[in-house]
């Protein structure tokens, strides 16, 4: 089978998906780009553009977008940036949105800004990533960070049988959700595998090239490395491509370095099937904007979000406090195939 290159996999990651586009600037409504006059806008913000994990889920936040008849503005920086994410919530506050549905980059910086947004009686909806210290008013994710973090742990404790060294790769040392899924790994290790040592935490800056870099690094720096956890989409494709790449080269050995994380079935489908890795750990980023959406609206119309609530397209969600969860998948060779996205 022909190898990926990094320039292939940077275009996988970018391209991926295709039909939700890697535009800059994007804006959708029930009539595409000219939606109902008078219907509510919702700025849904990722914590970047182009990754095919945030085309997935502005693919869903289209589909709400037409399904509930309003306006969803879906755009971010093209690199993660806080400071620039920033402005451009501020820039939608002043186009008088209806509700933000916001991945902050850093939990603690979009304080101030979602402060304003609540001032002006914009509703507020973080979602992939939580930054709970402001005043947002309902997280959207898959599960718990902690229960996505122990799962990852488990994951990799089992395919190294319990021992050994371990890298952690995240998209930013800053994002709410990278914290608390890489401490909850941690405590996963130290409670149940304490032959497991963390060597290193690794960011890219949800940078592929970067990611890819420090993939390379990791294994040039810890030849007896046992495994790697990449806690975000663009982390677990590059340490694949990096231990398959050595592994072709003969400076590893197949199953040497035990890869898993968070990442689009269709990007690490070609690894899985190779054994490179063996699981994947994902929700539908799609459902994820999806549900985004429809709570902001739902919050717009006055209504209460309880739990067990039936959303179109997504299925029953939980609702404990102030999170509404959807699920989380397993990806393994079995199953890789039956997902579209």
């Amino acid at each position: 089978m022909k190898k990926t290159t990094l320039a292939l996999l940077t275009g996988l990651l970018s391209l991926s998906l295709a039909a939700c586009g890697n535009s800059a600037n994007t804006q959708t409504g029930t009539g595409g780009n000219s939606p109902a006059s008078g219907a509510k806008t919702y700025f849904i913000n990722p914590k970047s553009i182009g990754p095919a994990y945030w085309a997935a889920a502005e693919k869903g936040a289209k589909q709400a977008a037409e399904d509930l008849k309003v306006e969803v503005v879906f755009n971010a920086p093209t690199e993660a940036d806080s400071s620039k994410q920033i402005n451009m919530i501020q820039d939608m506050l002043t186009r008088k949105v209806s509700g933000i549905g916001v991945s902050p980059n850093d939990a603690k910086a979009v304080g101030p800004v979602f402060k304003k947004a609540k001032e002006q009686n914009v509703q507020i909806v973080t979602w992939d990533s939580d930054a709970p210290d402001t005043d947002r008013q309902y997280y959207v994710a898959p599960a718990t960070d902690e229960e996505i973090g122990e799962l990852l742990a488990q994951t990799i404790g089992e395919e190294i049988g319990g021992k050994g060294k371990v890298a952690f790769m995240v998209a930013g040392l800053g994002s709410q959700n990278q914290i608390a899924k890489s401490d909850a790994a941690k405590a996963y290790f130290t409670a149940n595998y304490p032959d497991i040592e963390l060597v290193t935490t690794v960011s890219s800056d949800d940078d592929q090239q970067k990611a890819y870099a420090n993939a390379q690094n990791l294994i040039q720096t810890y030849p007896d490395l046992r495994g790697i956890i990449g806690f975000a989409g663009g982390e677990p494709p590059a340490a694949a491509e990096v231990v398959e790449q050595a592994v072709n080269a003969g400076t590893l050995e197949q199953g040497q370095v035990a890869i898993t994380g968070i990442a689009v079935p269709s990007v690490v489908k070609n690894y899985i099937k190779n054994d490179t890795m063996k699981t994947s750990i994902i929700w539908d980023p799609g459902k994820l904007a999806y549900t985004t959406v429809y709570v902001l609206d739902q919050l717009a119309q006055g209504n209460e979000i309880q739990d067990g609530m039936e959303i179109p397209n997504v299925g029953a969600v939980k609702v404990d406090g102030s999170n509404v969860f959807i699920g989380m998948l397993e990806i393994t060779n079995e199953n890789v195939d039956s997902f579209d996205f």
